[in-house]
């Protein structure tokens, strides 16, 4: 796999850049891409195996799935692979395994749970854009932002959209579609036929 563009912090953008240059490369019907939304309406998500520590709790992350679809000999199996700049868990890590090491545990609170907002890959790099205001504090940077232009999704016609993602009382079909970890569990798992 090439190199791909990572900047701390930004994990939105991370995403769209990483989900851009995997379209890119290969385009076909049984691959499917997601940028992955996670976050709750306290903006309080756990998220075990991270790089800064081994549980963190983000007011929101992002990852790329992976779906394959396969089929063989009349049969159909899906295997779906997780992308995550922050974990340290392998890139390309199995969905099963990534689910169940840094998401799939009981929180303090069940009010605490995961959301996640799935939405398609190329309806993320088409209208998702982010100008980073919510990176800037009294003028200034909280992080160092990455060193290309603020995104902007050819489709979109606002400079900045990413509250509208993270918002759990927003249900535009655009943005993606909410799920609760079972849910999400149950889409993305590995299934035969």
């Amino acid at each position: 796999m090439k190199q791909h563009i990572y900047t701390a912090y930004y994990c939105e953008e991370n995403i769209y850049n990483l989900i851009k240059d995997m379209m890119e490369e290969k385009q076909d019907h049984l691959t499917q891409y997601y940028a992955v939304l996670i976050t709750n309406p306290f903006q309080q998500t756990y998220i075990k195996c991270q790089k800064s520590q081994p549980l963190v709790i983000w007011d929101y992350h992002v990852i790329m799935v992976v779906k394959h679809t396969l089929q063989k000999e009349g049969k159909i199996t899906q295997n779906s692979f997780v992308y995550d700049f922050d974990s340290t868990l392998p890139m390309n890590c199995d969905f099963n395994t990534y689910f169940k090491q840094a998401l799939g545990f009981q929180k303090p609170q069940a009010t605490l749970k995961s959301w996640f907002r799935v939405v398609d890959g190329q309806k993320y790099i088409d209208y998702f854009a982010s100008d980073r205001h919510h990176m800037i504090k009294n003028g200034k940077y909280l992080q160092t932002p990455p060193q290309y232009p603020c995104i902007k999704g050819s489709k979109q016609v606002k400079n900045n959209n990413l509250q509208e993602y993270l918002d759990t009382t927003n249900n535009d079909a655009q943005l993606g579609k909410w799920m609760t970890e079972e849910q999400f569990q149950q889409f993305f798992a590995d299934k035969k036929a």
